[in-house]
This record gives structure tokens, sequence and C-alpha cells, in this order.
């Protein structure tokens, strides 16, 4: 039987979010949940700088708008001081431009405020196992704005690694284009979930990436990938 990471240990959640409200909500719930630990709420980027240094937190939920600037610019060094985070960018109404400059940044989703507690909790289990979290509607229109912009002649040169990537390698990448989770890729290509999470894992470090939604996009931008058309 195969046990997800965030079954095995305990995930230390970070909220840099400015709304006291939201915060306070989000971590009542969290330190109820099982194998879930709230660890700190930031309410300025400065803050969550500090508190990621000083708790090495398995994820965090990051707000775009602080009151200090654009959490995003933070994403580097964050990812300096706790190189095995995830990130979750909390989301209002976000426009495509700054979905996909946080993507370049190395985010592993999105999750939006708006939504029930129990879907964020989802969100922040997903993260912690590496997965993609974001809806899935919201996965496939920028796959093809990304399509689109490869299709016009505006590519990125890439990583030298790209080129390297094995022909397993390629087909993980399309199911998790696909949004597909690695127990769901690993019953799609009759392989153990283990070998998933080792491809994925090599094919990360080949592209220079941060997570597997950066992944997807660069894979896309290079032509490494189609874009999915709803089947597989």
């Amino acid at each position: 039987m195969n046990i997800a990471p965030s079954k095995l240990k305990t995930t230390k959640v970070l909220i840099a979010d400015d709304h006291e409200v939201l915060a306070d909500a989000l971590a009542m719930i969290i330190d109820r949940e099982p194998q879930l630990q709230f660890v700190g709420a930031a309410g300025t980027i400065a803050a969550c700088l500090a508190m990621a240094k000083q708790t090495c937190p398995d994820v965090i939920l990051l707000d775009v708008n602080l009151p200090d600037g654009d959490g995003l610019t933070a994403v580097p060094d964050i990812m300096r001081v706790c190189p095995e985070v995830h990130i979750l960018v909390l989301t209002s109404l976000a426009d495509e431009r700054t979905l996909l400059r946080a993507i370049d940044t190395g985010v592993s989703g999105f999750v939006a405020k708006n939504r029930p507690l129990s879907e964020m909790l989802a969100a922040i289990r997903q993260a912690a196992d590496g997965e993609i979290t974001m809806p899935s509607s919201l996965l496939m229109g920028l796959v093809s704005r990304v399509s689109r912009a490869r299709s016009s002649g505006h590519v990125d040169r890439g990583s030298p690694g790209a080129a390297m990537l094995t022909r397993r390698e390629r087909e993980v990448l399309k199911h998790v284009a696909h949004g597909q989770s690695a127990p769901e890729i690993a019953e799609a290509l009759d392989i153990k979930i283990l070998t998933v999470r080792t491809h994925i894992r090599n094919l990360m470090g080949k592209l220079g990436v941060h997570s597997r939604l950066e992944a997807v996009m660069l894979a896309l931008r290079l032509g490494l990938i189609e874009a999915p058309n709803g089947s597989m």
C-alpha cells in the first residue's frame, strides 16, 4: 500500500495574509486537523520572511497584496530560506498575467479566498504532496494561453537539461499537465507511485523548476509536450 508523504509527517503551515479574520479562521481549523500544524501568521512580506526562516514551513499560504508590497516578489527569497517549501497563492480575482507571473516564480498553485475552508485544507494537503493545486478549468485556460503563445513564435530558450528528458518523463509530464495526481498517473501508466514521484523529481531537476505547475508551463513553452486536448 502506497502512503502519501503528507500522511507520514506533520505538515507545518504558515499564513501570509493581512486579513486577520481569514488568518485566524484558517489557523484554528488547521490546528484541529491531523498531520497539520499552524506555525504562524504574517501580515507583511518582512514578517513572512522572518517566520519562514524561523519555522521552515512545508506550505505557505501567500497573499499577493500585502501592506509592504507584492507578495510574489518575496517568493525567491522564501525559497532560498526554505528550499523545500510549497507556496500556495491566495487569490480573489487575480488576472491571468498575475497568475502566469506567480507560476514563473515556482509556486505550487492557487486557492481562492472565497472557497470553503474544507477546500483550503484539501489544497494544503495537495501542495504538501507536491501536487498542482488549482481548479482544472483555470489550469486548462493557462495551458491554452501558453500553447497559443508558442504557436505564435513566442518561445522560451529553456534550460539546458530540457533536451535530456526521457520519453517516460515527458509522458508523466503530459499527465501532470492534465491535472492528474501521482496516484492517478501511476494507475494510468501501470507503474508505482514512487516511480512516478521519482520521474517528476528528475524532470523538475532537469528543467530547473521548483514546482510541477512551473514544469508544465515551461514544457509547453518549449514544445516538450502538447497542450491537453481533453483526452489521453
